[in-house]
């Protein structure tokens, strides 16, 4: 225990403090919540090891692209009674790098239902890994890659990433343009690769992934979720998935709902902006299409966003 909150607290610097304890003045609710939550989660570990709660798979694990509603995902299956978020300790490098070791797995019970979420890259080490700790279903979210670019440059302009991310880049400094041609560059770099692999994973190891489009999701959600919810074998009564789908919505702005985020138990905190279809119809300019059409070789046609290269 008191490692783990070395890890989490120390090398915080003042600033960070003041904000932290800021929030905590301005929401103090949200620190009774994430107690509760905690409790909560006790109480269900032993009710799931007396067999009070028996579901099939013990471990829901998501693995979306960006900014492809896999935190949506994520606060829905956290709504499913006895699954709940675990600590996962991993060094900095190898989480920042979406892949995973053993070590991520050490405080998931072997009798308790846990939820991981993630961007895992879909490797044959990160897929072993998977499977020698137990993952038998992935549940992996993809969104049109130009709407991608679009929630990208958005979220980055209100919440820069920190200068050690290998993808920094000061948006505030660019032209609008620029800055999504910048983000229509890291897509291809790292998420064409990303959908490409999981799209191998799927046919090499059968019913282990289930594909949640982005734009089903918001078309319909009770229906995606209750694809998720077959894919795991979990029932729930309808009106049950109902008031999960309305609870979890995204709601608030996205920096208001980062901040209380920081005292929300993560398996509520969302980042959810707007979830908007065709963004990129309204954000692209004419060079950020031609640009995109440049590096794009069958990716959308791929994914069945458009039939030809002629959009």
């Amino acid at each position: 225990m008191i490692k783990k909150l070395h890890d989490i607290f120390v090398g915080k610097d003042v600033n960070w403090w003041l904000n932290l304890f800021r929030k905590i003045l301005t929401n103090p609710h949200l620190i009774l919540s994430r107690f509760q939550y905690n409790l909560k989660r006790i109480l269900f570990d032993y009710l799931a090891r007396i067999g009070v709660f028996k579901y099939k798979y013990h471990i829901i694990f998501i693995a979306g692209m960006p900014m492809s509603a896999t935190t949506w995902i994520k606060t829905m299956v956290a709504r499913i009674p006895g699954y709940f978020v675990r600590t996962t300790p991993m060094p900095y490098s190898i989480a920042s790098n979406q892949d995973i070791v053993e070590s991520a797995f050490k405080y998931t019970p072997g009798n308790g239902y846990s939820i991981f979420k993630t961007h895992l890259n879909p490797s044959e080490n990160n897929i072993q890994i998977l499977i020698n700790n137990h993952v038998k279903k992935v549940v992996v979210s993809y969104r049109d890659l130009r709407d991608v670019a679009v929630a990208r440059y958005h979220r980055l302009i209100k919440v820069p990433k920190t200068k050690r991310d290998p993808h920094y880049m000061d948006y505030s400094s660019m032209s609008k343009e620029e800055a999504i041609n910048h983000c229509i560059d890291v897509i291809f770099q790292d998420y064409i690769l990303w959908i490409e692999g999981w799209l191998a994973v799927s046919k090499e190891y059968k019913d282990l992934v289930h594909f949640c489009r982005f734009e089903d999701l918001i078309h319909d959600p009770i229906d995606e979720f209750k694809k998720i919810l077959e894919f795991y074998e979990i029932s729930l009564a309808n009106e049950d998935i109902a008031k999960i789908v309305s609870q979890t919505k995204g709601k608030g702005d996205m920096v208001s709902n980062i901040n209380k985020g920081t005292l929300l138990s993560w398996a509520y905190s969302s980042n959810f902006r707007s979830g908007k279809v065709g963004s990129w119809k309204s954000d692209f300019s004419q060079k950020n299409i031609d640009y995109f059409k440049e590096k794009d070789k069958g990716i959308l046609i791929n994914l069945n966003y458009e039939k030809d290269n002629n959009w």
